[in-house]
């Protein structure tokens, strides 16, 4: 209700209408925040790497760990379905490794725009099912060779990215990414 968040934010009525319509607004761009607030935390460990293919693994396993650690966190964003639309960070970062993995020959898609919708559609499910009880190292890496499969990656070389995408996120997340527990 509306009354709870002006209370807990400790501002007016008319602060809140100033900034939004409906109390659906205020929680869609809430969870909006969350989610590229998300992007910006694993910049650390993601924007570091060159390689099209280890960026898309570690980006999506980033988003499928943080579901596992805080399935409440998964739920919120996919409820809203805040992975999917044409704007943000989110959808900039996964055009753009698309982009470079067509680029670098690493990948072959009919289209980026595709790429990504089926990118962002798996990682919708993928948290959906790890949130309802899907917690298993194996099932993230396994939905990551999957995806990597799709734009063209040689099922040997997807499953061995997703492996070392998943390793390097367990040993480097820590101390570097605020949200991160541990993952076994």
């Amino acid at each position: 209700m509306i009354e709870d968040v002006v209370r807990h934010a400790k501002v007016s009525r008319g602060t809140f209408y100033r900034h939004f319509d409906t109390l659906d607004e205020a929680v869609t761009q809430l969870a909006f925040e969350l989610a590229e607030q998300m992007t910006f935390d694993i910049f650390n460990v993601y924007d570091i790497l060159d390689d099209p293919v280890m960026r898309t693994a570690t980006g999506f396993q980033t988003f499928l760990a943080r579901a596992w650690i805080d399935p409440d966190w998964g739920g919120f964003i996919t409820h809203l379905g805040l992975m999917d639309g044409e704007h943000g960070l989110i959808s900039s970062k996964v055009k753009g490794d698309i982009r470079k993995g067509v680029t670098s020959g690493d990948y072959t898609v009919v289209s980026v725009d595709l790429a990504a919708d089926l990118l962002m559609g798996a990682k919708h499910e993928a948290i959906r099912r790890i949130i309802s009880g899907g917690r298993d190292p194996a099932y993230i890496r396994g939905v990551t060779a999957m995806v990597l499969g799709s734009f063209g990656v040689s099922p040997e070389k997807a499953k061995q990215v997703a492996a070392q995408a998943f390793q390097r996120l367990v040993t480097e997340a820590p101390g570097r990414v605020s949200w991160w527990r541990p993952i076994e």
